[in-house]
């Protein structure tokens, strides 16, 4: 039960980081590099939801991504309907291996992870966008747009880690059975 809570919380997470990352403007001192957040809080899923529950979480956010992302050029679709889906199961079996580490292997793998993967998904994209268009257009504004999220996601995810295990401890665990008193 507490796995199926944890997932429907993740899944409104993940919602409002694409709507928070949304709205938050491009950084000027950084080639316009945005904060990606919902990767972030896909890392954390993974790192703490059982695996059945991780593949949903990264089917909801590869599709969430796919649709979010969208990008049309001349009336065709750069990137596939389904990559991001791949991507991020990819990604969540990464993280989840660390599961069952202690507190404070979690954190650092977290961080680090959560930074790679946002980075590693921006140039995913970035690539298949010069792969469909048959060029390669590499600029310094696109290393900075792919790195500096990455960057920007691996300072705030101690923080974040933080954050939400706190709120974690605060949702029941159904499972555990009560203690018979005597």
């Amino acid at each position: 039960m507490k796995a199926l809570i944890d997932l429907l919380a993740l899944f409104l997470g993940v919602f409002i980081a694409f709507v928070v990352q949304h709205a938050l403007p491009p950084m000027d001192g950084l080639h316009g590099a945005r904060v990606m957040l919902a990767p972030l809080v896909f890392c954390y899923g993974a790192i703490v939801l059982p695996f059945p529950a991780m593949l949903a979480a990264a089917f909801y956010m590869g599709l969430f991504s796919d649709l979010f992302y969208l990008h049309l050029a001349g009336g065709e679709v750069e990137i596939p309907l389904g990559v991001s889906i791949i991507y991020f199961v990819i990604l969540g079996c990464l993280v989840g291996g660390f599961r069952n580490r202690p507190e404070a292997t979690k954190i650092w793998v977290f961080s680090l992870l959560s930074g790679v993967g946002t980075s590693a998904f921006l140039l995913m994209q970035f690539l298949l966008i010069t792969w469909h268009r048959g060029g390669w257009d590499w600029a310094e504004a696109a290393a900075w747009r792919i790195l500096a999220p990455g960057v920007m996601v691996a300072l705030l995810a101690p923080l974040f880690h933080l954050i939400a295990s706190h709120i974690d401890h605060l949702i029941p665990d159904f499972s555990r059975r009560r203690v018979q008193r005597r």
